[in-house]
């Protein structure tokens, strides 16, 4: 069984966007793309500094990953998401593999 792979994706605000504007993408983002596709575990977007975020997002495996990756460059949905973002390019994604989970309810 291949490990869980979590993909941490940098996000600097496109000029002239907000945060709203990057939510109301991610939200459509999710409901559109990521949620038709069972290789994502989880998905968080979060805030880092004034205009930064990152997008934190789990995989089944690296393949699954590279799959959906690829999948991203035909969705009108994650067009609007990067859109929303300075610059285009995936060079700043990084592939980590887990070594151990632990979940805590609530």
């Amino acid at each position: 069984m291949t490990a869980p792979i979590t993909v941490l994706a940098p996000i600097k605000l496109a000029k002239g966007k907000s945060e709203s504007d990057l939510i109301k993408a991610s939200d459509k983002f999710q409901d559109e793309f990521v949620s038709k596709y069972p290789g994502v575990i989880r998905r968080e977007l979060i805030r880092k500094n004034d205009g930064e975020y990152l997008d934190i997002v789990q995989f089944r495996s690296k393949e699954d990953a590279e799959e959906i990756i690829e999948k991203e460059k035909e969705s009108p949905a994650c067009h609007a998401f990067f859109s929303v973002m300075d610059g285009d390019d995936d060079s700043g994604i990084d592939f980590y593999p887990s070594l151990a989970t632990y979940y805590y309810h609530q």
